[in-house]
């Protein structure tokens, strides 16, 4: 068959208007159908499907095309694998040499990988009384176990990699899917003893996992490293889940964890979602304004969840989004709040959710002006004139001032560039855990210390995620010199640290190796520490003696 009537017979059996509505909220309009575009950020839909046609066009960015066309720029595929994509969608089987199949092959292995690793992780749930006796514990339904594919992974260093191997994946395979980190003594499995949630795209292949922990010892969550399937800056965990429930009810519901988003659609709000333990994104952003109008942030009420509201509101503002914010009480999160008072009672606390003016007023610990300004600058960020206008107004009423004036102040505001960004900015990471930074920087400025750095921590143990990510890049890449190599497809906060520590390395590199030395002795004592606290608030005594003694003699050793 040649490739042109293969095309036809895939294009035959795909209609346009089902597939991207797939992936973006359309409507009616005439004789087409009608969306707000995918590929750039508008207030007013000018992306337009024909189903005559079979054709899409955005009369705002000038992006176009058919089926296949669609489907290569939005999930970044090449010609060849956005065909296989579309054959498997439509039933068609591809015959040997219609299409070269190099451009697929990884990915497809890639996604073949996880999905085996989804499967073992599965069953070994039923293997593990910790597994079992934790969900249980949670209120887990075996239906959501089901739905969402919870597994397990096993204690011990290459439990996954053994069973990975058994099955035929080559090394290189089981790396590139990042399902394991290569150290002095070779490879081992990323995720040991942990909880397990697969990540999906949004036609349900497995993409990455999320591995929590079954305490609060941090790390609590490690998520999959990018790889080529996988953009974590662009990726929401339960969108796949989530995305038929969020077009009826026009709306998103954003929590902050894997657990949140498994127990709300338990209790019935299947239109929640999460980012994968990262603040908002533009990239989410741009993924919720093309299936929904609104959305809703369902945070702590604790001073870090307020501070995460107002961090992501200032991005939602800039998108032209409409949103409402949900502070939790005291010590809830969705999880916890639908466990002990059900769905009743949730759903009356979503209708109470503060519009974006309200929650600047209400969360307010300055003056009355100072909220009066927070608000304007929010408002100014926002470009489409009548979202704007519906808040300007609710914050007149809220605030009791004179709209002119406001108005006046808006303008003011706008023409100067001096927008305010909300309170809650991160602070310098480096003022905590300084060692995990010193140890990445050291590994920055050089690369040949990377291997003992590597065969000496356990990155499980990093409690920053940034120079986690970072360390498991190194640990992945062939070629530790080349910064652009490790960097390639890094989320911007990672770039953004490695290009401080090259700057600004925290250390005098003519010290380099005392510099690392100086930092594993600071662990090994701080690690010391924490169990002769916990020896000592169990009054075991021998053991705490025990403790005290190793930690003098390393004192004595290193000098310190």
């Amino acid at each position: 068959m040649r490739t042109d009537r293969i095309l036809d017979d895939i294009k035959s059996k795909t209609d346009i208007v089902d597939l991207i509505s797939g992936y973006v909220q359309l409507k009616k309009a005439g004789q087409n159908w009608k969306g707000l575009c995918p590929f750039h950020t508008e207030k007013t839909p000018s992306f337009t499907v024909s189903q005559t046609k079979q054709m899409f066009h955005c009369f705002g960015c000038s992006t176009g095309g058919d089926a296949i066309a669609f489907i290569m720029k939005h999930e970044h595929l090449s010609f060849n694998e956005a065909l296989a994509v579309l054959a498997k969608k439509a039933g068609v089987t591809l015959p040997d040499g219609s299409i070269d199949r190099k451009g697929i092959q990884r990915n497809e292995k890639i996604r073949n990988v996880l999905s085996e690793a989804s499967g073992y992780f599965i069953s070994q749930v039923p293997r593990a009384a910790k597994a079992s006796a934790y969900m249980a514990d949670r209120g887990i339904s075996a239906e959501s176990l089901e739905r969402f594919k919870i597994g397990y992974a096993p204690a011990g260093w290459s439990n996954l990699l053994r069973h990975l191997r058994s099955r035929g994946y080559k090394d290189q395979e089981i790396t590139e899917a990042g399902l394991a980190v290569s150290g002095e003594k070779g490879l081992y499995d990323m995720f040991r003893d942990r909880l397990m949630f697969p990540i999906m795209n949004m036609s349900g292949h497995v993409i990455a996992f999320g591995g929590r922990a079954f305490d609060d010892t941090p790390p609590k969550y490690i998520n999959s490293p990018e790889t080529p399937v996988f953009k974590k800056s662009e990726t929401l965990y339960g969108l796949y889940h989530a995305k038929e429930d969020i077009r009826c009810e026009n709306r998103v519901l954003l929590t902050e964890g894997y657990m949140d988003v498994v127990v709300c659609h338990q209790f019935g709000f299947r239109h929640a979602v999460a980012p994968l333990g990262t603040s908002l994104t533009p990239g989410h952003i741009q993924k919720i304004r093309t299936m929904a109008g609104s959305l809703v942030l369902v945070f702590d009420g604790d001073t870090a969840g307020k501070s995460a509201a107002k961090r992501a509101l200032t991005l939602i503002a800039q998108q032209n989004l409409k949103a409402s914010v949900l502070l939790l009480p005291d010590n809830e999160d969705p999880d916890s709040y639908l466990r002990k008072f059900g769905a009743g009672a949730f759903a009356g606390l979503l209708d109470k959710a503060h519009s974006m003016v309200s929650f600047i007023f209400r969360t307010a610990t300055g003056e009355k002006l100072d909220a009066v300004r927070d608000a304007l600058g929010l408002i100014a960020l926002v470009s489409d004139l009548l979202v704007a206008d519906e808040l300007l107004i609710e914050l007149c009423d809220i605030s009791r001032m004179n709209e002119s004036t406001l108005r006046d102040e808006l303008r003011k505001m706008k023409q100067s560039g001096a927008t305010r960004a909300l309170p809650g900015r991160a602070a310098d990471p480096r003022k905590g855990n300084s060692e995990e930074f010193l140890l990445l920087s050291a590994v920055i400025a050089a690369p040949e210390k990377a291997d003992y750095v590597l065969s000496r921590i356990d990155i499980q143990d990093i409690q920053d995620m940034t120079v986690a990510s970072l360390f498991r890049r190194f640990a992945a890449a062939q070629d530790r010199r080349d910064l652009s190599q490790i960097l390639t497809g890094a989320e911007e906060d990672e770039q953004r640290l490695v290009t401080r520590l090259s700057v600004d390395p925290g250390f005098d590199p003519e010290y380099i190796d005392k510099n690392i030395e100086d930092c594993f002795v600071r662990i090994q004592k701080r690690k010391l520490d924490k169990k002769i606290r916990l020896a000592e608030r169990s009054d075991d005594q021998a053991q705490s003696n025990a403790l005290l003694i190793e930690k003098q003699k390393m004192i004595k050793g290193q000098g310190i």
